[in-house]
């Protein structure tokens, strides 16, 4: 995503609710050179082995910059562990106008207009977040997970439903107070009436359709299917449905279809009925589910037919010739155990009668 003019556009999380379109009218104007410019003379509040976090000196700025500083390096090592515990590239310095930085340490600033957060690149090291202390660290991470995303290089798409998607989920895990704006997202998709963004990557990350649909199909991944988040960046994909089928072996198509099915046992009225985190799986009961996933996501009851990896598979007859086959064995055990007694009487060692 590249302008003619002003370099590169912004990869962006964009909130939902009453200030979207106020956002969404910044990032169509808001430029590298204008935020470089603007931005590069905030106070350093404090760094970490892997990153710098800045305030513009309002006590807006200086309250989120404390929230993100608290945990960033925490935050940095989870993001890093959940992408297999790749190191991201060294990068380079950039020029301010065209070229965005994606030099290390990672850069964290204060930009009252971001409407949550973006960035001028996947890669782009530099990202701009709004001053807002309780979605601080959440906002950082979406966009740290983008910039491994594109360090991982294999099929997610910072700038399109795939790798916003998954930029969100795990930005929720490290800060559950984003789970309000997923649900609006959520409800959204729902309500236009669900298309497939599941299998379909073209819709960008400001698509809050798309964006509600993708967190919703990574919550079934994760939470319905067991597999964990390492797994599921791992496996990557140009679509979720791609990534649905490297984990299961089953078709992008079939994953959706199942996952829709479950979704609408929740509808009440045109309306999904959420729990607090957003995250309604496992639900039981809609069809076949795909295969069993992995160890590490999974809360609730697994799913019937998809195995919990945390239970070893142990062999129970379950017809008359298992059963047959098992009460041979005991009688061959008993009359085992009657011989050796006998001899064992036999010369003294035991007296079976008196």
């Amino acid at each position: 995503m590249v302008r003619t003019e002003g370099g590169p556009a912004p990869h962006v999380f964009i909130l939902a609710g009453a200030n979207r379109q106020h956002s969404l009218d910044y990032f169509d104007v808001v430029t590298l050179q204008a935020a470089r410019g603007t931005f590069r003379g905030e106070s350093e509040v404090g760094r970490t082995a892997d990153m710098i976090v800045y305030s513009d000196g309002s006590a807006e700025g200086n309250a989120a910059a404390q929230a993100v500083l608290q945990t960033a390096e925490a935050d940095f090592q989870a993001v890093k562990q959940w992408f297999g515990g790749i190191a991201l590239p060294a990068g380079q310095e950039g020029d301010d106008q065209n070229t965005p930085r994606t030099a290390l340490p990672i850069e964290v600033l204060v930009d009252p207009q971001a409407g949550g957060a973006y960035h001028f690149g996947c890669d782009a090291t530099d990202l701009y977040i709004q001053p807002a202390a309780n979605l601080a660290n959440g906002f950082m991470v979406a966009e740290l997970v983008e910039v491994f995303e594109a360090a991982a290089n294999n099929g997610w798409s910072c700038g399109h439903t795939n790798g916003e998607g998954l930029s969100r989920v795990l930005a929720g895990e490290r800060n559950p107070n984003l789970a309000p704006d997923f649900a609006q997202t959520i409800q959204s998709w729902w309500s236009s009436g669900h298309a497939d963004y599941v299998n379909s990557n073209s819709a960008t990350d400001q698509d809050e359709n798309s964006n509600g649909c993708a967190t919703l199909f990574l919550f079934y991944l994760h939470s319905q299917l067991g597999y964990d988040w390492t797994k599921i960046t791992t496996a990557g994909g140009a679509t979720l449905g791609e990534t649905y089928q490297r984990l299961t072996g089953n078709a992008g198509t079939e994953g959706f279809n199942d996952f829709v099915a479950r979704v609408a046992t929740l509808d009440q009225g045109g309306q999904l009925a959420l729990p607090a985190n957003s995250n309604p799986f496992p639900i039981q009961g809609s069809g076949t589910p795909a295969p069993g996933g992995q160890s590490g996501g999974s809360t609730g009851t697994p799913d019937p037919g998809v195995p919990d990896p945390g239970i070893p598979d142990i062999p129970v007859p379950t017809n008359a010739a298992g059963a047959m086959n098992m009460l041979g064995i005991i009688v061959v055990l008993v009359a085992i155990i009657a011989v050796v007694a006998l001899i064992l009487n036999a010369v003294g060692v035991i007296h079976i009668l008196g």
